[in-house]
């Protein structure tokens, strides 16, 4: 008699953690209040540093605003695919200039725990097509409309071979934000990079 409230109310919170987990911090803000943001997800996330540094090609206000090494969260697995953030501030003022969400498998990983995951997520183009469609949806949601949006995966020559592409771009005055997927065969991943020009 108890019993199914207390199954809807259990499934109810999994679902409500899922969605925490999908959230995007999408304003320009000090760097704690995005780390204050991620502890409010979840404050189980593994927070670190990391050797990562940019080029002006994905960032290309690197020369007028030089920023740090990122604060590094690792959130839970949502449906899919594991969620990292990568918060990237000016250190003199503490200003968020950047910020990349990455849904990948291992993303941190060594390269041999990596090669093992290759073979099984070549056969998954289906699944991560469809994860890139639900995140593009909770993108909108959060950005709004997109300038420009695919409809479908492009095959891009590289090299001796050819990778599959989408991509979606919301730009303003004050923000740039650019959704990709790149399926190749060593590499699986949707990233959300978002940066303020101001």
């Amino acid at each position: 008699m108890y019993l199914k409230p207390i199954i809807t109310f259990v499934a109810c919170l999994n679902l409500i953690q899922v969605f925490a987990q999908e959230q995007i911090w999408t304003k320009q803000s000090k760097i704690s209040e995005a780390i204050a943001f991620e502890k409010q997800i979840n404050p189980n996330s593994k927070f670190s540093t990391r050797n990562i540094y940019l080029s002006k090609d994905y960032y290309p206000l690197f020369d007028k605003y030089q920023v740090t090494l990122p604060v590094v969260v690792e959130r839970s697995e949502t449906k899919m695919l594991p969620v990292s953030a990568e918060y990237f501030y000016t250190p003199a003022d503490s200003t968020l200039r950047l910020v990349s969400y990455d849904w990948e498998k291992e993303k941190y990983g060594n390269l041999f725990d990596k090669q093992k995951l290759w073979a099984a997520e070549n056969k998954q183009f289906k699944s991560y097509n469809n994860e890139y469609e639900r995140i593009r949806d909770i993108a909108i949601s959060q950005l709004g409309r997109p300038d420009t949006t695919d409809s479908a995966a492009v095959e891009i020559p590289y090299g001796d071979s050819k990778y599959l592409s989408r991509k979606t771009i919301w730009d303003t005055e004050d923000m740039h934000a650019e959704l990709f997927m790149i399926f190749q065969a060593i590499t699986h991943r949707i990233r959300l990079t978002i940066y303020w020009k101001k």
